[in-house]
């Protein structure tokens, strides 16, 4: 049954039990902030919150290596370590990044079965960096991967487009669907030369069937909202209508925000949410409005907080700030670039 409110956003209190080592960026105030101004600004009345269940081993062995699973619930469960220098294990690593899974898929099952239009999934940790044998990057499980790969299987869905404009380069999802045509990955980030993961270049593509469903977008320190706003009107959407997709899903990381410290990206709020405007509208000629939001970085509480109030305002309908001013010059000639390299692959 169709609820009468149109956007899901998904949560669960235990995405604030996740505790990496007292210097990490990826902290409960990230949601407990967002929260606080959801709730400051009663927006809540116009979106239902909906409590996830944790993602099943078997829906985590779609994409992800039975080893590595298998080393994540051990090392939880003998007491933690570290997988890296960035992304620590504790006791409930494992339980709570099944449930951070689990509350992706909730978020695209409820809308491919049109319980709703729309959905946000409010989770972490977050997982775009997770690649099949590995996490890092504050990311345990490739929490979109899983929602991808579940929706392919249960509902038989043939074309899955996912967007990431974190300010790093979605390499685990890249690695994960690099053979593959029937989902379109795009990404837009910082110049991996400059930045972690130091890949998300141009000419990763794709390999195989994939060839042309992995684009990269790699962008110059200080991009602005004007710029990112012009990517997606002359590239990103062009692209998806070529595609046809039957589900758009933005891994949503805000840590592009220009008060985030963790990149030299210059993105505000407004931006954020013209972008999930843009999107949602392309959803709406493409998929009968299906699109889905997960979040996966914004390290800096504040802006994080304004970021996904904009990203939900969108998502219901509600007004949001506009964006203003013209892209850079390299910005223009960037879009020529991908158009060429990719009109072979699709009609652009």
């Amino acid at each position: 049954m169709k609820n009468k409110k149109s956007t899901a956003i998904i949560y669960h209190k235990d995405y604030l039990k996740h505790f990496p080592s007292s210097g990490c960026p990826e902290r409960m105030s990230r949601i407990v902030k967002t929260l606080k101004l959801f709730i400051d600004k009663n927006i809540l009345k116009s979106a239902e919150i909906r409590t996830p269940e944790p993602a099943t081993e078997d829906d985590l062995l779609r994409v992800h290596s039975k080893k590595y699973v298998d080393y994540l619930k051990d090392l939880s469960f003998f007491g933690g370590g570290a997988i890296d220098a960035d992304t620590e294990v504790k006791t409930m690593t494992y339980e709570i990044a099944k449930l951070a899974a689990g509350g992706v898929m909730l978020a695209g099952e409820y809308v491919v079965s049109g319980k709703y239009k729309n959905s946000f999934a409010l989770i972490r940790p977050p997982g775009s960096h997770a690649t099949k044998d590995t996490g890092m990057g504050f990311c345990y499980f490739n929490n979109v991967s899983v929602m991808a790969a579940y929706l392919k299987e249960k509902y038989n869905l043939k074309k899955i487009l996912i967007l990431n404009w974190g300010a790093r380069a979605a390499n685990g999802t890249m690695e994960i669907f690099y053979n593959d045509n029937w989902l379109l990955n795009i990404s837009i980030h910082e110049d991996p030369d400059e930045s972690f993961p130091g890949t998300g270049f141009m000419r990763q593509a794709g390999a195989g069937e994939g060839e042309g469903y992995t684009i990269n977008i790699p962008v110059s320190k200080c991009t602005s909202d004007a710029d990112y706003v012009y990517i997606l009107k002359n590239f990103v959407i062009p692209v998806a209508e070529s595609f046809k997709p039957e589900l758009i899903v933005i891994s949503a990381g805000q840590d592009s925000h220009k008060d985030d410290m963790m990149s030299g990206l210059c993105l505000t709020e407004a931006g954020y949410g013209a972008m999930t405007k843009l999107m949602k509208g392309a959803a709406e000629k493409l998929c009968k409005g299906k699109i889905v939001v997960e979040l996966e970085g914004g390290f800096e509480p504040g802006s994080l907080a304004k970021s996904n109030l904009e990203i939900l305002n969108s998502l219901i309908g509600l007004p949001c700030a506009e964006v203003t001013g013209k892209p850079k010059k390299e910005t223009v000639e960037l879009v020529n670039k991908l158009k060429i390299q990719f009109s072979k692959y699709h009609k652009i």
